[in-house]
């Protein structure tokens, strides 16, 4: 990273390692924030657009705009996944060694911070082929394990209800966990050793003008034998500190945070302006942590590299210069003051002081009542749920009725399945004594039975294809839609699932019932379905998301929310209806927060927006 007329020397034979780090990011200090703010730019410009293209088509290749939970696993085991799965690992492996790359050069030579970081940009095509190689690699090496690891779910988890292990956590979820986390571990334990070994494949494109991603990984492999221990220490040390330090300034900047907005008054004006300069202080301060950590580890792996047998040419540098650049750099740091206004500036613009925001009983409200059951159904619908969100199976005989599980094993201690079993079989099984014994004799309900209950009572049901594939689901629409007209409940009734294929069938068969997509894990843009409205699991429902489904006509709810405290940052985020276990705690802060005037609205909003940050 040195002129041609300048000589290669070696600047650093004397030193210890702790003094060379530390003296050569403090000679380079204004290069390197100016790199780190560059190539930041050059990240979201260029590479992160990039790996959402590469998605985007992955996704469209596959004939879909949106994958759900049913289908990621399927997606990446797709040879369209696959590949997208090959090429996104490589532009994030990529990212970061261009990063790594330039912090390297800004090191290692003379000069701004911004050309180094243009220059480690050009090197993206040959660091990509390098990535990409090691990327292919990674997953080849996956495939053995990804099938012992499907092998083991069936022979662990297959037999029995997916949502039951979860919640009981009986013998055969910790055996399913060991087993399947012990095959995981020694994956890892080979891809960190592969890692290892081409640790230095980046340094032989940049330093070394390694044309072939084999010839840099066969450069990298050489230099880097018989180093593997001292170098696992230095990559997972580093990393385990680099991210302990990040949470740990992160947690001191949140109780900062919070410390100042509870003593700078209620006063919008002062809370705006407290807000603005806590997040330009956070944003400032997250960035330094970032450009430092990023020079000191790669200022070991030059230092490794080097002890490898690298070589890495240098500039001599007299004097400190480029004083200019620092300054530079910290009135480019200032300009992050004008993002943070303008992002306090939105927060004020459009504030909605009333909202109406529905409440859904889950699985007709499980904490007040048997779930799923007419009698929890009259709970929810006194408590002031809107709606009652109920799971429909069908019976060995034909019958469709309400039921979560596969069985009734968690809910009533009987090994029964639903789609094994007939009507009269389920019908004998008290599911209400298990709960509490002031609902004995409460019995599994049918569909027909929660429509007719429903029509008497001010709650309206949202009722989930509950089957654990796309055929099953697809097969529940047609006898699910004849109940509902025949009930003549239509205006008064939604239909969800997680199977894309039955939405799409429900959309031929019944136009005029309002159907929505769930998921909790979601790959690509679920707002482009052909559906009224998404219901999403709580943390995905986040104010972009809202706002990009909004600007689709879809509504937005979220789920499962069991806690009050998650409420206010919810209803700001722009979410229509709130998916709950505890409808009676949710309904209480909902009230409560219809009860602020427009200022305590503003200053919570105000709030909950830094402590997204």
């Amino acid at each position: 990273m040195s002129d041609a007329t300048t000589p290669a020397v070696n600047m650093d034979a004397h030193e210890s390692p702790i003094s060379l780090i530390l003296r050569r990011i403090w000679r380079r200090l204004g290069p390197l924030t100016t790199y780190s703010v560059a190539f930041s730019l050059i990240e979201a410009a260029v590479l992160a657009p990039t790996a959402a293209g590469v998605l985007r088509l992955a996704l469209q290749s596959w004939g879909r705009c949106s994958v759900g939970n049913f289908e990621i696993v399927a997606f990446f085991l797709s040879p369209v996944g696959l590949a997208g799965l090959a090429l996104l690992t490589a532009l994030q492996l990529t990212t970061f060694h261009l990063r790594t790359a330039g912090v390297m050069g800004v090191l290692a030579g003379d000069g701004p911070g911004v050309w180094h970081a243009f220059d480690a940009a050009k090197r993206l095509p040959a660091v990509l082929k390098v990535d990409l190689l090691q990327a292919v690699l990674y997953l080849i090496l996956g495939i053995p394990f990804a099938a012992t690891g499907a092998l083991a779910y069936r022979w662990l988890w297959g037999p029995h209800d997916l949502n039951r292990l979860v919640v009981d956590r009986p013998r055969e979820f910790w055996e399913g966990v060991i087993v399947v986390g012990a095959i995981a571990l020694v994956y890892a334990g080979l891809a960190v050793w592969l890692y290892l070994r081409w640790l230095f494949a980046v340094q032989a494109v940049m330093f070394e003008e390694a044309r072939l991603p084999w010839t840099a990984l066969r450069a990298s492999a050489a230099r880097t034998s018989g180093r593997l221990r001292r170098l696992a220490v230095i990559v997972l040390g580093g990393g385990a500190a680099t991210i302990g330090g990040w949470f740990a300034l992160s947690a001191g900047l949140s109780v900062l945070n919070g410390y100042i907005l509870d003593h700078v008054g209620h006063g919008p004006r002062t809370a705006v302006a407290a807000t603005t300069g806590l997040l330009a202080f956070d944003g400032l301060a997250l960035a330094a942590f970032s450009a430092t950590a990023s020079a000191i580890l790669a200022a070991l792996g030059m230092a490794e590299y080097r002890r490898a047998g690298g070589a890495i040419r240098e500039t001599v540098v007299s004097e400190p210069k480029a004083r200019w650049w620092t300054t530079a750099a910290f009135a480019l740091s200032a300009a992050a003051l004008v993002p943070a206004a303008l992002t306090a500036d939105a927060l004020m613009d459009d504030i909605p002081v009333v909202e109406r925001v529905e409440i859904t009983a889950h699985r007709a409200g499980a904490f007040h009542g048997p779930e799923n059951s007419v009698a929890a159904l009259r709970v929810a619908a006194q408590a002031g749920a809107e709606w009652a969100e109920i799971d429909v199976q069908q019976t060995r005989d034909g019958h469709l009725v309400i039921a979560h599980d596969d069985d009734l094993i968690r809910i009533a201690g009987s090994p029964l399945r639903i789609t094994d079993s007939t009507l009269e079989q389920l019908r004998a099984v008290d599911i209400g004594t298990p709960f509490d014994p002031k609902f004995a004799g409460e019995r599994i309900a049918t569909l027909e039975e929660f429509l007719e209950a429903s029509h008497n009572l001010p709650i309206r049901l949202n009722i989930e294809l509950k089957a654990k594939n796309d055929a099953e689901a697809v097969a529940l629409v047609e006898p699910v839609v004849e109940a509902v007209r025949k009930a003549q409940e239509v205006k008064r009734v939604h239909i969800c699932g997680q199977s894309v294929p039955a939405l799409a069938k429900m959309r031929k068969v019944a136009p005029d019932i309002d159907v929505g997509f769930i998921s909790g894990a979601v790959i690509g843009d679920p707002t482009r379905l052909d559906v009224e409205f998404l219901m999403m699991e709580a943390r995905l429902a986040t104010r972009t998301f809202v706002d990009r489904a909004r600007r689709r006509g879809k509504a937005v709810h979220a789920w499962t929310v069991n806690s009050a405290d998650r409420v206010p940052s919810l209803v700001d985020d722009g979410v229509l209806n709130i998916i709950t276990d505890d409808v009676l705690a949710i309904r209480a802060r909902l009230d409560e927060i219809a009860q602020l005037d427009p200022l305590e609205r503003i200053i919570l909003r105000v709030r909950h927006a830094l402590a997204r940050r």
